[in-house]
């Protein structure tokens, strides 16, 4: 275990601990950083695959051009993106996981007009704003072509441009190839664990995730995936975050988009306007493998914790429960 923690957070350190190696966590209360942490296998600047954390940003890059007056929530896709051929999908129903087009396409999704131009061309796996359904790995293309539409510039250049730099976040869709050398392997993630966590071969989890592929290799580090390989530190995504209770974010990151049961979670979520989660009092996305990063506006609070040994979401809860408590002890002095 490296890092620090403030006065009042050492229970945060404990849970963080007891996750094994291969863990990062930071969180910000008030503007302040209370716990900067890292466990074996990782050093303090390494960049871990984000998976499904990287959405929020994802949408918050559209959430901006809407928020300058460039798109509007309900212009229909086909205004900049004629080839998808259905003037029913708006640009809100691909920010808030209604799109109806899970179904990865035929193309490697690292061959962005490739697999742009197939997805596009695709039937729909349902008619726009009709079912909910994470895009799990079409989020990042169905926005970052709509973005790359309006704007010129393509997701990850636009990302880094408007709001890596001038937030100061360590955050990348893809990464440069000089930062090559600082991501940390995933762990775990095997043919066979990836077909066990898709399900029956047809099903939506099948269709949103497609066939296994090697998150290792550099070519996919390289490449703009926006749905699920984004690579950051913890403290980037927790700086993301404190941006976004700061104001400096769009406010859609907080706003929901979509509510009802997810047929790729299997159970009722509320989607944001930017494809994160909606939950009670905490705004967020969780990832494949374990990840989580996200805001509680009422506790002041954003925070993020990254593994590369993949894993359940119980490590998360568990450093979340630590923090909410020192969040909650230290109130109530």
């Amino acid at each position: 275990m490296q890092g620090r923690v403030e006065p009042g957070f050492e229970a945060v350190v404990a849970a963080v601990a007891a996750c094994g190696p291969g863990v990062m966590v930071a969180a910000i209360l008030d503007g302040v950083a209370v716990a900067d942490l890292w466990t074996d296998g990782l050093a303090e600047h390494s960049l871990v695959c984000t998976w499904s954390s990287i959405k929020p940003i994802t949408g918050a890059c559209l959430l901006l051009l809407e928020e300058r007056g460039q798109i509007g929530l309900d212009d229909p896709v086909v205004s900049v993106w004629p080839e998808v051929g259905d003037e029913r999908m708006l640009v809100r129903h691909v920010l808030s996981h209604t799109a109806g087009r899970i179904a990865v396409p035929r193309a490697p999704l690292t061959d962005w007009p490739g697999s742009t131009a197939a997805l596009a061309a695709q039937p729909a796996d349902w008619p726009p704003g009709e079912v909910l359904c994470e895009h799990a790995m079409t989020f990042g293309h169905l926005v970052g072509e709509i973005v790359r539409r309006v704007d010129g510039r393509s997701l990850g250049t636009f990302f880094r441009e408007e709001m890596a730099a001038p937030l100061g976040l360590d955050i990348a869709i893809g990464v440069a190839e000089s930062d090559l050398g600082r991501i940390a392997d995933t762990v775990g993630l095997d043919r066979a664990w990836w077909e066990a966590i898709c399900g029956p071969i047809g099903a939506p989890r099948e269709r949103s995730l497609g066939a296994w592929f090697d998150v290792n290799d550099p070519a996919w580090r390289r490449a703009e995936v926006p749905a699920v390989n984004g690579h950051a530190t913890a403290r980037g995504l927790a700086r993301f975050w404190q941006a976004f209770l700061d104001g400096r974010l769009p406010k859609g990151l907080g706003e929901p988009g979509s509510t009802g049961v997810d047929r790729f979670v299997g159970s009722e979520v509320t989607w944001s306007l930017a494809g994160g989660l909606v939950d009670g009092g905490e705004v967020g996305m969780g990832g494949l493998g374990g990840q989580w990063a996200g805001a509680r506006p009422n506790d002041r609070l954003a925070w993020a914790f990254l593994t590369s040994h993949v894993g359940d979401h119980e490590r998360a809860d568990a450093v979340e429960r630590a923090l909410l408590t020192a969040v909650a002890d230290r109130s109530a002095r």
